[in-house]
């Protein structure tokens, strides 16, 4: 029998407050979201009663929502939600006991995190009336402190996030090392990591790499070969695809979440090369999509032996203003009293950026895809084009739209670009941007 499966996706809901009522096109997003037997995103914050510490570090914000945030995000009809990202730690243990708490009571579908390594890795699971479906989420943008570890037969693990780890790789010529290493040596920068070294705390370093500040450098043969490079840490790539293929005995599909503020070189267009190496692998398992977030606006899609893999979908709901909450830490960050008011905080970060979010208008404009998965391949794709509202007043903004006919031939336009290296091109017709 022919195995049919639906999904919908949307990118990142920062989400802080409920839905101003009478705006965003709620209905008609919530119609197409709703053709699909999965309605997935990525909520990118905590849920909690606003009591709980927060943590030393966090993802650039302190996020936290209260919880009457989640049946604004079911208004639009969400089935299923990844809670992997760079956020999901920013209330410590507790934040991250309430949110999992939060989302079972709404009857959310959840991965990404969990009170171990285990629990962190394993797949929602969504049965439809096209089969059984296995979907994953993990994150590669984090501290250290925020993955969640390994439980072993002596101790529990630890609660966290379900890692993507990655390696970078800077490529210079001798000369360029050289130079790193008179660096170093007039300015001891290495000089407690050359002594653990010693020690053997530290692995010693392989031929033709240099260490300087932490950052490995390897020595190449020409000015051409330099750059910046990156690679999936092997044993979460492992982790990961054996989960995809133990899933697959008693699933129809799997498809993988992943969370991605990492870039290749200094566009948000571009993702980072073990990101499309993740990607890849992941297919190669036997997912039959890959949806992407993080860096707050689209990236390219790719077509990878006939299953999607959209490398970032931006921004559902992008409520950063809103934020009600936040630690001494923050405003000791930005000189600011302990006492002053987040919303105060967030102004002076924002006045004090050489370009802010909130004035790219990339970060407010998204597509949202539909596609059907039969038999494990791609059958149907089609992208709705939504945008946030960036020059409606502020009540009315941070929320999706429909977009115009111009601005929606604008997001096709960007899509062909950042889709160009996938030979993927785009189109918009009826409404909807297809594959041309």
């Amino acid at each position: 029998m022919e195995k049919r499966i639906t999904v919908s996706a949307a990118g990142d809901i920062l989400i802080m407050k409920p839905l101003p009522v009478g705006y965003g096109d709620l209905d008609a997003i919530r119609d197409f979201l709703g053709q699909a037997d999965i309605r997935m995103a990525n909520i990118e914050t905590t849920i909690t009663d606003g009591n709980c510490y927060g943590s030393a570090y966090s993802g650039g914000t302190w996020l936290t929502a209260d919880e009457s945030c989640l049946e604004q995000i079911r208004r639009y009809g969400f089935n299923m939600l990844g809670w992997a990202n760079n956020h999901t730690m920013d209330y410590s243990y507790e934040g991250l006991h309430q949110t999992q708490q939060f989302l079972d009571r709404y009857g959310f579908a959840r991965a990404g995190a969990g009170s171990n390594l285990y629990e962190a890795s394993r797949p929602a699971i969504l049965d439809t009336a096209g089969g059984r479906v296995a979907i994953f989420d993990i994150c590669s943008t984090f501290e250290d402190a925020a993955r969640a570890g390994e439980q072993t037969p002596r101790q529990p693990g630890r609660p966290g996030l379900n890692p993507l780890r990655f390696r970078c790789i800077y490529r210079v010529t001798s000369q360029h090392a050289e130079m790193l290493k008179e660096i170093a040596a007039a300015t001891s920068i290495n000089a407690l990591r050359e002594s653990h070294r010693k020690q053997g705390f530290v692995s010693p370093l392989p031929p033709r790499m240099t260490e300087f500040a932490g950052a490995l450098f390897e020595e190449v043969d020409s000015p051409e070969q330099e750059g910046r490079f990156s690679t999936a840490d092997p044993r979460d790539l492992k982790r990961m695809t054996d989960a995809i293929r133990e899933a697959l005995y008693t699933c129809d599909a799997a498809i993988v979440m992943v969370h991605s503020h990492e870039v290749r070189k200094d566009s948000d267009m571009e993702p980072d090369y073990f990101l499309e190496e993740f990607a890849h692998a992941c297919i190669d398992a036997g997912a039959c999509a890959v949806v992407g977030g993080g860096t707050h606006q689209l990236k390219g899609i790719e077509i990878y032996r006939d299953a999607p893999i959209f490398y970032c979908l931006g921004n559902f709901i992008f409520e950063n203003e809103y934020v009600r909450l936040l630690p001494a830490d923050y405003m000791e960050k930005y000189g600011l009293p302990s006492d002053t008011p987040a919303a105060v905080g967030i102004a002076k970060r924002s006045a004090g950026a050489a370009q802010s979010l909130y004035t790219v208008k990339e970060v407010y404009r998204s597509a949202l895809p539909f596609f059907t998965i039969e038999n494990g391949k791609l059958a149907h794709l089609e992208l709705l084009p939504v945008e946030l509202g960036m020059e409606k007043p502020q009540y009315e903004k941070n929320i999706p739209y429909l977009a115009d006919e111009k601005t929606a031939l604008e997001i096709t336009e960007y899509l062909n670009q950042a889709s160009a290296r996938y030979h993927t091109c785009w189109k918009y017709e009826n409404g909807r941007i297809v594959l041309r």
